[in-house]
């Protein structure tokens, strides 16, 4: 069934944001995964979905992927600015992306 035909509703648009590791990555998610993981409880309400990324093959992790559920801009840099790998500076790049979810489970199927 898909999200439109069960009367649900549907952000449009979403922002997905890739964050790659800087040289620091590996120390500073050591130091700061308690406080990322209680800030990830924070914001759970606009995450589809969040984790690190890997190498392959997987090791330890190079990034992280998360799926927002905001269709603002300003909202999905505040929620990425606010958690404490980013404060303390495990990424060296941080890339934005417009995302339109569109089918799979987190959006119930399919929006046609």
């Amino acid at each position: 069934m898909s999200s439109r035909e069960s009367g649900s509703k549907y952000e449009k648009t979403a922002y997905v944001v890739i964050c790659r590791d800087g040289p620091n990555g590996a120390t500073v998610r050591a130091a700061y995964t308690p406080q990322h993981m209680a800030y990830i409880e924070t914001v759970l309400g606009e995450l589809n979905v969040a984790g690190p990324l890997y190498d392959q093959p997987p090791t330890d992790p190079v990034g992280s992927l998360y799926c927002l559920h905001t269709s603002s801009l300003v909202r999905a840099r505040e929620i990425i600015e606010n958690d404490p790998y980013f404060v303390h500076g495990a990424f060296a790049s941080v890339e934005y992306f417009p995302h339109l979810p569109a089918a799979g489970r987190y959006v119930g199927g399919k929006i046609w």
